[in-house]
């Protein structure tokens, strides 16, 4: 927080190497914000016209703005780009260059909504201002309002994401007011060029120092580094091996800039139901449903025979408190789903073997031991290191699940029905599959290519059907272990395959 009386110069706030490469792989064709698209009851959002208060919105989020200090600040990057970028107060920061009102034609339909939030999330966000947007849209069925929400990735990843989201929202339909400020927020000066040079060359003196200090620590502690080390070489093995090159597919391809935008819900106490019958975790359910929406994609195309797996970057968070300080704190796992003809409960068995796999080599650790390797190198390593992302070779398809609050949510007392998150595509993948659970539902939003994946929608209703019948064999009787005895004999064939 910066109020009056505080107009110092600001160092700056460096940014770590995995968020310098976000902005680094953009570019027009590859927006790298993270997005989401949420339904509000019109309530108190709109005014007796029914028209949505803009100005009342601007001011309730310029109000909260001191709890989320980031979403003043922007990037600013060094002449020479030698140095990493900082995020700096943004001197001429606007609540309305970033909070905007847009409408459909009424009464508009999901459809109407998701091209609107595709053409929304094709445009990169302005880098001379705070990296994030809010569009509230007019003119749906039912007179609900939607908004779309931007956030770069270099501000924030999935998790960091929902609690922005729920700073900005209420837990209750009533809150208790916030106190008004009693001066106005006035920005730091940016640091000067000599300044970022100077600060950044003292971060590169100390990371030899706190090499020295871990070297140190496991010397003290042999064993247990012994341990870790074990884990980690266990990890790398799971990961670095013939098998790590995806198989071809079409979902991998040059992208372009157009997007596709489609929406797809599911009751989380069936998910439930499918959770407990049968074993397994929400995770493993929403990956399952993924595989068999890709296999119906697959047999549309006259593809099914293309390939029996897939690779899939599954995001993991980590370290992140509730202490809503944005940023990526994440890792990620690379199991194998099954794409190839299955049964239902074959399918979901061999996921979560391939799961299980994953979590007891400890994929993640690999993951964690890269992001930190490079925060020491030099921002041209990071530059070219993030072009290689165009043409990587090793996951056809990003999956994500974003745990959210049980309970509703309200804006200005209006409450918040659904809500949608959406994941950017970059370089060679041009689908992407986001998850949320929010309240009594499960919901996911699918980006993908415009022309390379204009069948965006029997990807999105193949997940649909896919989720139906884990829900149907739930339902049904099973064997004492809680698989289909019919399917159980598949199940371990599909499980080795993938191994």
């Amino acid at each position: 927080m910066n109020r009056a009386g505080r107009n110092r110069q600001d160092r700056g706030e460096p940014l770590s190497a995995l968020d310098a490469c976000f902005l680094y792989l953009e570019s027009s064709r590859t927006p790298m914000h993270s997005g989401s698209v949420a339904i509000f009851e019109a309530g108190p959002l709109v005014d007796h016209h029914g028209r949505f208060r803009i100005e009342a919105a601007r001011h309730e989020i310029e109000h909260r703005l001191d709890l989320v200090p980031k979403l003043r600040r922007r990037v600013k990057f060094s002449m020479l780009g030698q140095v990493a970028p900082v995020w700096v107060d943004d001197s001429s920061f606007d609540v309305s260059r970033h909070v905007h009102r847009i409408a459909v034609a009424a009464p508009g339909t999901e459809q109407q909504l998701a091209d609107l939030c595709a053409d929304i999330m094709a445009v990169p966000l302005e880098r001379g201002h705070p990296l994030w947007e809010m569009w509230f849209v007019e003119g749906l069925e039912s007179r609900h309002i939607a908004v779309v929400e931007k956030v770069h990735h270099s501000l924030a990843d999935g998790l960091a994401g929902v609690e922005l989201a729920t700073v900005l929202l209420d837990m209750e339909k009533h809150p208790p007011a916030l106190p008004e400020p009693a001066t106005g927020w006035i920005p730091s000066r940016a640091p000067s060029e000599l300044s970022l040079t100077v600060s950044d060359l003292a971060r590169r003196t100390r990371a030899p120092v706190r090499a020295l200090r871990a070297g140190l620590g496991a010397a003290r502690h042999p064993l247990r580094s012994a341990a870790g080390a074990i884990r980690l070489v266990d990890a790398f093995g799971t990961v670095v091996t013939p098998r790590s090159i995806a198989p071809r597919s079409p979902l991998n391809a040059p992208i372009g800039q157009g997007r596709r935008v489609a929406l797809v819900r599911q009751p989380m106490e069936d998910l439930r139901v499918v959770e407990r019958r049968f074993g397994v975790t929400l995770n493993d359910v929403l990956l399952t449903a993924v595989a068999g929406g890709v296999h119906r994609l697959y047999q549309s195309r006259g593809l099914e025979d293309e390939a029996d797996f897939l690779h899939v970057l599954v995001p993991v968070g980590t370290d992140h408190q509730g202490d809503h300080v944005l940023g990526n704190r994440v890792s990620a796992m690379l199991p194998r789903l099954p794409v190839g003809r299955a049964g239902p409960v074959t399918r979901l068995r061999a996921v979560s073997h391939e799961m299980a796999r994953c979590k007891r080599h400890r994929q993640a650790l690999v993951g964690d031991l890269l992001l930190r390797a490079l925060d020491p190198m030099p921002q041209p390593f990071l530059v070219a290191a993030s072009r290689l992302m165009n043409r990587q070779p090793f996951f056809n398809i990003v999956v994500t699940n974003v745990p959210g609050p049980p309970f509703p949510l309200y804006a200005m007392g209006s409450r918040m029905l659904e809500a949608f998150p959406l994941v950017p595509l970059a370089g060679n993948l041009s689908v992407g599959v986001a998850a949320l659970s929010y309240d009594r539902e499960l919901t996911v939003g699918l980006t993908a290519d415009r022309y390379l994946c204009e069948d965006l929608e029997v990807l999105a209703r193949g997940i649909e059907r896919s989720f139906a019948e884990l829900v149907r064999a739930a339902s049904r009787r099973t064997g004492h272990d809680g698989a289909m005895p019919k399917e159980a004999e598949g199940a371990r064939t599909a499980a080795g395959a993938l191994r």
